[in-house]
């Protein structure tokens, strides 16, 4: 009931100040299993926003392509934001930041075995050479440190190609959230998912946000009353956390 009377609030406030979609595109790129073209739900994260958008009768469609791209393409006319990012000064001056986050990650080194790394701070990295990939975000003092320490970095453009890139010593450490890692490792054989190690002490956490298109702010304040809506349903919200991610308490 408490659903139930949050939904009939929340469509009952006027609030977009400009006719909304039928239809909405949102670009995004591959991040399983948060966001994922490989499956008909498209992601954990994809289904959440395509149901908060539902809520008011709003068909949600995501475009799919490199990060890098999806970030910049978002900006144009045609799509009403992308979907998700990390928090960074840049992008709240590019995007709107919707209120609350939809994801908390966790994110880890990994390496082969054979590296003696033993991390305690980003200054342990700086034997080695650091995979990195476009258009992600990275932390303010990782990215110094990079800088400060001279650290090798080399990019990739799909994230898929990290571990193998790993197991063909073309770099020598990366970072990734450990749920998306979990999903690549299952493309590897057994002996090569023995070759890795992964770091006990987590790279970073960080929350995941959908950025809204300036052109588009109205879509805004749409999602952060409707997620609110969504996931005052304790079902809802409890099978999200244990399939997905856990959420801030959003009151």
């Amino acid at each position: 009931m408490k659903f139930i009377f949050s939904l009939i609030l929340l469509l009952s406030i006027n609030v977009q100040s400009e006719p909304l979609a039928k239809r909405v595109h949102i670009t995004t790129g591959q991040w399983p299993p948060y966001i994922d073209q490989s499956k008909e739900h498209q992601g954990c994260v994809a289904s959440l926003i395509k149901d908060v958008f539902a809520l008011y009768g709003i068909e949600t469609r995501f475009v799919f392509m490199p990060w890098e791209r999806a970030y910049q393409d978002g900006m144009k006319s045609e799509f009403i934001g992308s979907a998700y990012w990390y928090f960074s000064e840049q992008r709240s001056e590019d995007y709107i930041y919707t209120k609350h986050a939809i994801t908390q990650e966790v994110s880890r080194f990994y390496h082969l075995k054979s590296l003696p790394l033993k991390y305690h701070t980003y200054t342990d990295l700086k034997p080695y050479t650091l995979l990195l990939n476009k258009g992600l975000t990275y932390p303010k003092d990782l990215l110094t440190s990079i800088n400060n320490h001279n650290i090798k970095t080399i990019e990739a453009t799909y994230a898929n190609k990290n571990f193998p890139l790993i197991l063909r010593k073309r770099a020598d450490v990366m970072i990734m959230d450990e749920n998306t890692a979990k999903v690549y490792k299952h493309s590897l054989s057994a002996s090569q998912k023995a070759m890795l190690a992964t770091q006990k002490k987590p790279a970073y956490i960080k929350r995941g946000f959908l950025l809204i298109n300036k052109q588009h702010k109205q879509y805004a304040e749409l999602f952060n009353k409707g997620l609110y809506a969504l996931l005052e349903d304790e079902e809802y919200l409890s099978q999200y956390e244990q399939h997905c991610s856990k959420v801030n308490n959003l009151r």
